[in-house]
């Protein structure tokens, strides 16, 4: 492609569009996604061109980036920096083709405000066996005791039973199966993604494209008695759906049923309108709730199980007892090396053993 001079310089959605078709596979549909995501955020402040991109620019983006790692339901610190770096590739690919004369996202003064990541795998929260333990049996006893005394009423414990199971065992991200506010597209798992039969669902990955993924008997037996209780939804209806009476009442509002005086989820069952799903934020307030009811163990006094510290949890028992490829395919690892550095602690502790056995015979 032949660039004529654009004094203005190139707009970033050129500029996007022209470094994306440049790579292939997973990678070019992470940096597609990323980076427009960026270029909306550029927009907002007025920033068009690879020119009007400055070492303010960036490191505006890197405090933007540190506030959302902050967050409550915010992202990962090492997920901030691989934005920040997928941008920066972009730059340097500008001063590539000589439109720009240098790449401002390498400025120290830009860089300063992005989230430390945490190098030591060891120090990220996992959900361990005595904790999966707990909050599964926890969540299970509340369900079969909400059936026992409230029959087809017992939804929303049933519900958070199988959300549980499907976080503690199955390897899924959080934003896999609930619903995003950062991302239309992620809308929640639904039924017609589910095939309780051959152990699968499939979910939108990480690379930006639906992927099959396996579910072990822990989390298909729990999803086959919600289904029940659900009476065989619709294909299109959220597998987790959510009680939060605000949000009901808003799909309520979106169609032409009147609205109810009262039982927002019993009319919502009644006429079959399609609820929303849960949320990750939804999600991540539960888990506090359930993590204190349950009495998980190995929890200081604020912390709570995490969605994050479930897939790794998941990771972490395959990565013990059945290596590093099972974990790898379980989690969709397109780079074995991001399996092996995630649970890098595990092989050191490993060779702390077998270099004690050598030496002890001496």
């Amino acid at each position: 492609m032949t660039r004529g001079h654009n004094p203005e310089g190139m707009t970033l959605e050129t500029a996007v569009a022209e470094f994306v078709a440049e790579r292939d596979g997973n990678y070019a549909s992470n940096l597609e996604y990323c980076l427009k995501k960026w270029v909306e955020w550029c927009q907002k402040r007025d920033c068009k061109t690879v020119n009007d991109v400055s070492t303010l620019t960036m490191r505006n983006y890197a405090s933007y980036l540190k506030r959302r790692s902050d967050a409550e339901e915010g992202i990962a610190a090492t997920t901030a920096r691989t934005y920040y770096n997928y941008v920066s590739a972009l730059l340097s690919w500008a001063v590539e083709v000589e439109q720009l004369a240098e790449n401002p996202a390498e400025k120290r003064r830009a860089k300063k405000p992005l989230p430390k990541a945490t190098t030591n795998s060891g120090d990220q929260q996992f959900w361990s066996p005595e904790q999966r333990r707990a909050i599964t049996e926890y969540v299970d006893e509340r369900a079969r005791e909400a059936i026992a005394v409230d029959g087809t009423d017992a939804f929303e414990a049933v519900r958070n039973r199988a959300l549980v199971a499907m976080l503690a065992y199955s390897g899924v991200r959080g934003a896999e199966v609930l619903a995003d506010a950062r991302d239309d597209r992620r809308n929640g798992l639904r039924w017609g993604d589910v095939d309780l039969e051959n152990g699968v669902i499939t979910v939108l990955g990480k690379n930006q494209k639906r992927e099959p993924t396996p579910i072990p008997d822990q989390v298909v037996t729990p999803l086959e008695r919600l289904e029940t209780l659900l009476g065989s939804p619709a294909d299109n209806w959220p597998v987790f759906p959510s009680r939060h009476p605000p949000s009901l009442y808003a799909a309520i509002d979106d169609t032409d049923h009147d609205k109810p005086d009262g039982n927002s989820w019993g009319y919502i069952l009644e006429t079959g309108i399609e609820p929303p799903s849960i949320s990750t934020s939804g999600t991540r307030t539960l888990l506090k709730r359930l993590s204190d009811e349950a009495d998980v163990p190995g929890l200081e006094d604020d912390d709570y199980l995490t969605l994050h510290g479930a897939r790794r949890g998941v990771g972490e028992k395959l990565y013990r007892e059945r290596g590093a490829v099972a974990a790898q395919r379980t989690l969709r690892h397109a780079d074995p090396k991001t399996t092996s550095q995630m649970y890098s602690h595990i092989e050191a502790s490993e060779m702390a053993e077998d270099n004690t056995e050598v030496f002890d015979g001496e």
